[in-house]
């Protein structure tokens, strides 16, 4: 009884023991797969590019399975296929090879693929280091005995296939399948990492190639460019802009706000251009801006204009603008041009006036000695005759000088227009200011115009009693001048033109109305403008120069009125325009005058 009971006891012994050593053998296994794991995936995380990958792949493969061709296919498009033979390979047993890849690959849902393109396209690596060259087994060479397919995936994304080739049936161990998914795991993780740094650094590389094209195309700009910060300060400035603000003799500095700068050099012309940086910094764009940059008694100075627009973080306007971009146009050769035409004009038309002030004079003198000659014929007892007198000559020609005069007058006012446009141009316009009635202007000016145009009716309407004002009687007479002659030469069919003045908010409104062929659209955002002139559409064409309805616009602006025009609701135009009874400059030049 007791031998038997310690047999069965060494018998429980043995088996514990032999227990005990299985699970010892099982835990040396699970720490050598670790250890074997950890190492492959340190190569997987060293490699940086694909081929690198290729190696450590192939390099951990070899150690768990003999195999004739590891092949790697990477979803497109383009797809690409990379085979990594351990010889050379037979051309049946690649096409072999490529059908089994693509039939594969349909399986699991890649993009179309063209077998003989693959074929064609694919890549064969054979690194020298980790190729283990086998001699071929009788005719085995020929075609695909064993083939392992396995999915390279990234986050349940499917990116390429890893498949495994060899000539010999049962080559690829079953149980070692977890295994080999683990690495072609490490594989896929290395190859994605490695396709997205492939990229970043294409996009690198682009963006460095297009930093270098923005760079020379702002060098070689003729427009100067200035670029700031949030601050104020200039950062970047190009070749042409580094040019232009040297030549004014300004210590211009790089990173110091221009407000700053303007205080330490006390030049005007920069604080103006700090104070458009710092509009610009607000969220406004600023276009052509005006610098006049160079010593003061230069005929023509350096001249700039200046446009700039705020700059956001990624397009987000929403912030505020982390700096400006500037752009520095030197105008300074057109600014000599305009001076050279504007002294052109100028000259010309002081030559004009000479011969003008001549025949207005002399036809004045005789429109006298006529208006004298038929008092004395109309004063003369009528002779017994029954037949009617006739109309005598003096007639004829009163009309006639009073149409000379009146033409004569329009010329000049052409003449005086050029003239005003050179002061206007460069700020010396200037009003004398005197206390006269405005109807009493209007008057004049409606009978006078209305002698030289006969197929048309002028008519004055005043609708206030007090009209004394202070302006410049001259200048106001030139725009209502101005205004009537284009009434009457808009007109070509004749009719009626009222001429309107009323008191409206404390202001006069002078409304001249006509019946002629109104403004067209396209006319109506340039009709102010200086040597504009409307082209009718019909063969009608209008005389002028363009330059009456500018210094009209100015002149009334001087005054602190404001013109503006619309069309009639069944023909013509109405133009208008406002003044105050006293102009906004006016009581301080009388003062001084006085």
């Amino acid at each position: 009884m007791e031998s038997s009971v310690q047999s069965e006891m060494q018998s429980q012994a043995g088996a514990i023991r032999s227990s005990t050593g299985q699970n010892a053998d099982r835990l040396v296994h699970i720490r050598e797969e670790i250890v074997y794991l950890n190492t492959i995936g340190k190569r997987f995380v060293a490699a940086f590019d694909r081929f690198q990958v290729h190696r450590a792949l192939l390099a951990a493969l070899q150690e768990i399975y003999s195999f004739t061709a590891c092949c790697i296919l990477l979803k497109g498009p383009p797809n690409q296929l990379f085979i990594i033979p351990s010889y050379p390979l037979s051309t049946p047993l690649l096409e072999a090879m490529i059908h089994r890849i693509t039939s594969a690959a349909h399986v699991m849902d890649f993009p179309h693929i063209d077998e003989k393109q693959l074929a064609a396209t694919a890549y064969l690596d054979a690194p020298d280091e980790l190729a283990q060259p086998r001699a071929r087994k009788g005719d085995s060479g020929e075609t695909v005995g064993s083939c392992l397919n396995i999915p390279l995936t990234v986050e349940n994304h499917i990116i390429g296939l890893l498949s495994l080739f060899d000539e010999q049936p049962g080559a690829f161990d079953t149980n070692l399948l977890q295994l080999t998914a683990m690495i072609a795991d490490y594989a896929a993780i290395a190859l994605e990492n490695v396709r997205l740094r492939e990229r970043e650094n294409a996009l690198w590389r682009q963006a460095e190639l297009e930093r270098q094209r923005l760079e020379l195309v702002i060098r070689s700009m003729a427009e100067g460019l200035l670029i700031t910060d949030a601050e104020g300060a200039v950062t970047s400035l190009n070749q042409s802009a580094r040019h232009m603000l040297g030549q004014a003799n300004v210590h211009f500095q790089l990173n110091i706000p221009l407000h700053e700068l303007a205080k330490e050099n006390a030049v005007p012309w920069l604080e103006r251009l700090a104070d458009t940086t710092q509009e610009a910094l607000q969220g406004k764009t600023v276009t052509n801006q005006e610098l006049f940059i160079g010593e003061g008694d230069e005929t023509v100075p350096l001249t700039l204009h200046v446009s700039a627009a705020p700059l956001y973080a990624a397009d987000d306007v929403t912030s505020p603008p982390i700096g400006i971009v500037a752009v520095l146009n030197d105008v300074t050769s057109m600014k000599q041009v305009e001076r050279l035409k504007d002294e052109f004009v100028s000259v010309v038309s002081h030559e004009l006036r000479t011969p003008l002030t001549a025949i207005k004079g002399y036809t004045q003198h005789l429109v006298r000695r006529v208006e004298r000659r038929l008092r004395k014929l109309r004063g003369t007892p009528p002779q017994l005759n029954p037949l009617p007198t006739p109309e005598p000559p003096e007639s004829y020609d009163l009309r006639s000088l009073n149409i000379i005069q009146s033409q004569t007058e329009h010329l000049e006012r052409l003449v005086n227009d050029l003239l005003d446009l050179s002061q206007l141009q460069w700020g010396q316009l200037q009003l004398q200011y005197e206390e006269f009635y405005l109807t009493d202007l209007l008057n004049e000016y409606v009978h006078t115009i209305q002698d030289s145009a006969e197929q048309h009716t002028l008519y004055l309407d005043i609708q206030t009693r007090d009209t004394r004002i202070i302006a410049d009687r001259k200048r106001i007479g030139q725009v209502i001048g101005n205004i009537l002659d284009n009434a009457i030469k808009y007109s070509p069919n004749g009719g009626k033109v009222t001429v309107r003045l009323q008191r409206q908010q404390g202001e006069f409104l002078v409304s001249i109305i006509d019946e002629g062929i109104g403004v067209s659209l396209e006319h109506y955002d340039h009709i102010f403008e200086r040597f504009y002139r409307v082209h009718n559409t019909s063969t009608q064409q209008y005389s002028g120069i363009g330059l009456g309805l500018f210094v009209t616009k100015e002149i009334i602006t001087r005054h602190g009125g404001r013109i503006w025009f619309t069309n009639n609701q069944h023909i013509g135009t109405t133009f208008y325009f406002t003044l105050p009874p006293t102009a906004r400059t006016a009581s301080h030049e009388l003062r001084n005058h006085h």
